[in-house]
C-alpha cells in the first residue's frame, strides 16, 4: 500500500466511528431512552405512593380523633393527636377543643396548607352529632409534609443515582461487549491486511482467513472475501494467459511477417536499383502483391485469434441452424463457382458466442474451397449430448491423416498451391476450445474431408 493509500485510510479512521463505538452509543442511548421512560413513571409513582401513605394517616388521626367530639376539651385533643400533629373541633364555626396552634377553619376535605409558616396536609370532616347541641360538628386534623417531602426527595434522588447507574453499566458492559463481538471482525481484518499480492489459495494466510471463527456475520465475510480472493486468481491467471498469448502473438507475428517483408524489401531495392524492363518489372510487382495479400491474410488472422483469446467469452443460447443458413447464404454469394449447401436438422439450441463460430464456419468453408479445391461444401448443425455438432464436408483433395492434428497449430500449413496464413485451422481450434468441445477432422463420405466442431455445456 502506498503511503497516499495509507494516509487516506488513517484519515477515514479518524473520521469514522468504530463499530464498537457505534454498538456502545446505540445500546447507551436505548438505556438512555428506557431508563427515562421508566424514571418518568417510578418518579410521578414516588410522589404518589408518599401522598397516598400521608392521606392513610390523615384518615387514620381523623377517625381518631373523632370520638372526642363528645368530650371536647383541649386535653383530650392533645393525647389524642400524635406528636406534630394538629387538632381542632368546631361546632359550627365555634372552636371547642384545638391544639395549638389551631387548624384554621376550612370546609370539608383534604389540601394542603401553610400553618405557622410550617407546610401541613389537612383533612376536615363533619360528624353529625346528636348529642352535642345536635348541631354539625367538624374534626379538622393536619399532619406536617417536611417528612413526606424529605423521603420523597430521598427516594427521588436514589432514583436518579440508580438510572444514572444503570446507563454507566450499560455503557460499560457494551464496549466490553463489543469488543467480544468485533474480535473475529478485526482478526479478518488483521488477516486480510497480511494477505500478499501473490498470496495463492493454499498460502498460510489465505488458510488463516478461511479459519476465521466467531461470529457468523465474520464467517460469512471470510467466505465471501475468500471467494473474491478466487475470483481475482481467476481474472489474474486469465489476464496472465492473455498476456502470454499477446507476447506469443508478437513474437510469431514477427517471425512471419519477416519473409515476406523481407523479400518486399528485395523487391523494392531491384526495382530501384536495376531498373528492370516490363516483364521483370510486372514479375516483380506481382511478388510485391502476393507478399502483401499474403501479409495482409496473417494480419487478419492474427486479429482474429487475439480476439479469441483477449475478447469476450460471453455466450448466448441461440438456433445454430440459423446462424449456419447465413453463413451459407454469404458464402455462395462470394464463391459463385461452388456449391454450398446447408443441411443436417431443422433447428439445434445451443450456447455460443455467435461472431467466434461464425467466424470459425467461415474459415472452414474457405478452406475448403482454397486449399481443399473443393466444388461443393455441405454445412450442417446436430444436436449432440452435450450441446451441439457443427460438421463441413467437402468434396475437395482431402487431408492426410498424418497431417490432420498438426494443422491445427498455428502457422502449420498443408500441401496446398495457395499460400496462407496458415492460421486459418488454428483459429477454428480456438473457438472449438472457447465453446467447450473440440474439433477435428476426418474422412469426408464426398470423398474430401470432414471438419466436425463440437459445441459443450
Amino acid at each position: 500500500m502506498t503511503r497516499a493509500a495509507t494516509a487516506r485510510v488513517r484519515s477515514r479512521r479518524a473520521r469514522t466511528p468504530s463499530l464498537r463505538t457505534r454498538v456502545t452509543l446505540a445500546a447507551t442511548a436505548a438505556t438512555v431512552v428506557i431508563v427515562a421512560i421508566v424514571g418518568a413513571v417510578a418518579w410521578t409513582q414516588v410522589h404518589t405512593s408518599a401522598y397516598r401513605e400521608l392521606d392513610a394517616r390523615v384518615d387514620t388521626l381523623s377517625a381518631a380523633m373523632q370520638p372526642s367530639i363528645s368530650n371536647p376539651n383541649a386535653t383530650t385533643v392533645a393525647t389524642g393527636v400524635a406528636a406534630g400533629a394538629l387538632a381542632t373541633i368546631r361546632l359550627g364555626t365555634l372552636s371547642v377543643a384545638s391544639t395549638t396552634p389551631p387548624v384554621p377553619s376550612q370546609s370539608v376535605g383534604v389540601r394542603d396548607q401553610t400553618i405557622n409558616g410550617t407546610d401541613y396536609r389537612v383533612k376536615t370532616v363533619s360528624v353529625l352529632d346528636s348529642t352535642v347541641l345536635n348541631g354539625l360538628a367538624t374534626v379538622s386534623v393536619a399532619i406536617p409534609l417536611r417528612d413526606t417531602e424529605n423521603r420523597i426527595d430521598d427516594q427521588r434522588r436514589a432514583l436518579l443515582f440508580i438510572a444514572a447507574g444503570a446507563v454507566v453499566a450499560a455503557a460499560v458492559l457494551a464496549w466490553l461487549l463489543g469488543g467480544l463481538a468485533v474480535r473475529p471482525l478485526r482478526r479478518l481484518a488483521r488477516q486480510t491486511a497480511a494477505i500478499g499480492v501473490d498470496a495463492g489459495p493454499e498460502s498460510p494466510e489465505r488458510t488463516a482467513l478461511q479459519s476465521v471463527r466467531g461470529a457468523r456475520e465474520a464467517e460469512d465475510l471470510a467466505e465471501a472475501m475468500d471467494a473474491l480472493l478466487h475470483r481475482v486468481d481467476d481474472e489474474r491467471t486469465r489476464t496472465q494467459e492473455a498476456l502470454a498469448t499477446a507476447r506469443d502473438f508478437a513474437s510469431v507475428s514477427a517471425h512471419e511477417l519477416r519473409t515476406p517483408l523481407t523479400a518486399m524489401r528485395t523487391d523494392l531495392e531491384v526495382l530501384d536499383t536495376f531498373a528492370p524492363d516490363a516483364a521483370a518489372r510486372a514479375e516483380i510487382v506481382g511478388d510485391l502483391r502476393r507478399a502483401h495479400a499474403r501479409i495482409q491474410e496473417t494480419l487478419a488472422a492474427l486479429e482474429s485469434l487475439a480476439q479469441g483469446e483477449l475478447g469476450g467469452r460471453h455466450r448466448e443460447t441461440l438456433d445454430v441452424v440459423d446462424l449456419l443458413d447465413r453463413v451459407v447464404t454469404e458464402a455462395n454469394a462470394r464463391h459463385p463457382g461452388v456449391r454450398i449447401t446447408l443441411a443436417g436438422a431443422r433447428s439445434v439450441i445451443a450456447p455460443v458466442v455467435e461472431t467466434g463460430l461464425r467466424m470459425a464456419v467461415d474459415n472452414a468453408v474457405l478452406n475448403a474451397i482454397r486449399h481443399g479445391e473443393a466444388t461443393e461444401v455441405v454445412v450442417a448443425a446436430h444436436p449432440a449430448p452435450t450441446g451441439a455438432a457443427v460438421v463441413v464436408d467437402d468434396n475437395g483433395r482431402g487431408i492426410p491423416v498424418a497431417d490432420r492434428d498438426r494443422l491445427f497449430r498455428r502457422f502449420e500449413r498443408g500441401a496446398s498451391k495457395h499460400s496462407g496464413s496458415g492460421l486459418g485451422l488454428a483459429l477454428i481450434a480456438q473457438q472449438a476450445a472457447l465453446h467447450h468441445g473440440t474439433a477435428t477432422l476426418t474422412d469426408s463420405p464426398s470423398g474430401g474431408t470432414r471438419l466436425t466442431i463440437t459445441i459443450g455445456a
